[in-house]
Formats: C-alpha cells, sequence, structure tokens
C-alpha cells in the first residue's frame, strides 16, 4: 500500500518550483520529519507553501463522481473503494489530501487529475512525487 499527500500551492511557490519539484519535495520532507522543536517555524512554512481545500467542495466533488459506484462508500471526509482489483482510502483534510492504495495510479487519483487543480503530490516513504497539473496530465494517464 501506498500512502500519497497531496497539496495545493501558492501561486508564487507553484510559479518558481514548478520545474523544481525536487526542492519542492525537500522542503515538505524536512516540515514532515520535523522534530517538536522546530514545530512552530515549520508550520509557518507549510502555511506560506500551501493553500487550503474547501472541503464541502472537494467531498462533493468525489461523492457525485463515484455515488452510484457499487464499491464506493463515504463516511464524513473519508472515500474508500473497495473492489476486486482496488482498495483505496482518500481522506479530505483542509491542509492535505491523504490517499492510501494498493495502486499507483489510483481512481482518486484519476479523480484528482480530472479536478484540473494544479496539486504536488508526494509519497514521503518512497520519496516519490510529482506535479498534477493541465500540462503534465497526458504523462500521469
Amino acid at each position: 500500500m501506498r500512502t500519497f499527500y497531496i497539496f495545493k500551492i501558492n501561486n508564487m511557490f507553484q510559479t518558481f518550483y514548478n520545474d523544481k519539484a525536487n526542492i519542492l519535495f525537500k522542503m515538505f520532507y524536512d516540515i514532515y520529519s520535523s522534530n517538536d522543536e522546530d514545530l512552530i517555524n515549520k508550520f509557518r512554512l507549510f502555511e506560506q507553501i500551501t493553500i487550503p481545500f474547501n472541503k464541502r467542495i472537494f467531498n462533493n466533488y468525489v461523492m457525485l463522481k463515484h455515488r452510484d459506484d457499487i464499491y464506493y462508500t463515504k463516511t464524513d471526509n473519508v472515500h474508500i473503494i473497495e473492489s476486486d482489483s482496488e482498495i483505496s482510502r482518500l481522506t479530505i483534510n483542509n491542509t492535505f489530501l491523504k490517499i492510501k492504495s494498493n495502486k499507483n495510479i489510483n481512481t482518486f487519483i484519476r479523480d484528482i487529475v480530472d479536478s484540473r487543480e494544479c496539486l504536488f503530490v508526494i509519497d514521503f516513504k518512497s520519496k516519490d512525487y510529482f506535479w498534477i497539473n493541465e500540462t503534465k496530465t497526458k504523462l500521469l494517464v
């Protein structure tokens, strides 16, 4: 199972780091692995880099796409797809989306691509990261 964290990036950071994703990943990795001493500074950096998600809108977007799917369930801000070929869980938070899945390109990643948002995706455990945006959609799907 892979765990993907998805962040909506501030326009200034997005413009600057669009071709320097490795530097943006290092910034997020420092925040992710920070200790209690650095917590306040790391949180301030996180607030500068990211833009909050509108949970209500994104929950509705995902729910409307899958409400007729027999393998789909939703509880609060957690969306689950459980079929023979895929087990994926999307949790929608204000500051990030979290997807746990047995597939690299899962249903929820495809939904995010369809949303046309410009987002930064990180798997901290695998140290894997990529942008999802309109220009790179063809490479992903």
